[in-house]
């Protein structure tokens, strides 16, 4: 290796020795994910398993005003700061509940854990909730059920944009037909039931409200969907939920109405009551384009 005529004489004598580029590269990756300091990076189990410290310096040039470990340093505070951003942007509810200190210890123990493998940061956060609810941390399920629901509105987000059944085809259902018809929904729709009120908990977050629910078991249903590229998530009530579930797991229509029914009468709820509003949300769902598609059998 050829090293440059004005490199201080100290690094002048550091033996170096060629490095294959796949070995530099894994050697690289361990101490740039090593949320140490340069020395316990430099000297992990991980990167000394590829090149031995010596050799590294030997191989890692300084610059006039850097030495080699904080040129390497760049690369590593770089790593931190952008698989921060990408967990504050996809967790921001997570972020405040948390504080910000916390949130970067949990996110520190996550990356430890979890290296970024992905070409993508829209990846970054798969296992956060995982990791979560297997932690320590006070409340852990409640947070982990509130990082679930923020990833489910990022994959939603991400998901393709499916028309929803067209107008013309919905006019076309004979009126007998419609308790045979089953749905399907469109690919940017998920459905969710929480044990604790995260959903109640992520709106008056970004309500900016200081009316936040207390931590207790009480359960949450949400259905998250986009149209014309915008996100929404909607609450919804037990019977709500379990009729929607139903329909987009292909239940015909009549008897997904029937179990509803019967879900109602088994609770001592007020059928005139609950009836009439959630024919009112399957009229909604209808109307903001929910389902992809429409088939009488």
């Amino acid at each position: 290796m050829l090293l440059p005529k004005n490199m201080p004489e100290q690094f002048q004598q550091i033996p170096h020795e060629t490095l294959h580029l796949d070995e530099f590269q894994r050697w690289m990756v361990a101490v740039v994910t090593n949320f140490g300091n340069d020395s316990e990076a430099w000297n992990s189990e991980a990167a000394t398993a590829e090149i031995s410290h010596e050799r590294a310096r030997g191989n890692i040039l300084p610059s006039k005003t850097l030495n080699e470990y904080e040129r390497v340093g760049i690369y590593r505070r770089m790593y931190f700061l952008r698989m921060r951003d990408a967990l504050e942007i996809d967790f921001p509810s997570v972020l405040h509940f948390l504080g910000k200190a916390r949130f970067e210890a949990v996110m520190e123990e996550y990356f430890t854990k979890y290296p970024s493998n992905s070409y993508t940061l829209n990846d970054t956060g798969t296992r956060f909730p995982a990791f979560v609810r297997s932690s320590l941390l006070p409340d852990n399920e409640f947070i982990a059920e509130l990082a679930e629901l923020e990833l489910a509105i990022s994959n939603v987000m991400e998901a393709q944009e499916t028309p929803p059944i067209s107008a013309e085809k919905i006019a076309a259902i004979p009126p007998d037909a419609w308790n045979e018809a089953r749905f399907t929904p469109v690919d940017a729709f998920a459905l969710h039931q929480f044990a604790y009120p995260v959903h109640e908990y992520l709106c008056a977050f970004e309500e900016e409200t200081s009316d936040f629910p207390l931590i207790e078991l009480r359960s949450n249903y949400v259905y998250i969907h986009r149209s014309e590229f915008r996100t929404k998530h909607f609450a919804l009530n037990a019977e709500e939920y379990h009729l929607l579930q139903l329909l987009t797991q292909g239940t015909p229509l009549g008897e997904a109405f029937a179990a509803i029914q019967q879900r109602i009468i088994n609770e001592n709820n007020e059928l005139e009551e609950l009836l009439p509003r959630i024919t009112t949300r399957f009229q909604e769902w209808m109307t903001i384009g929910i389902f992809a598609d429409i088939r009488v059998s």
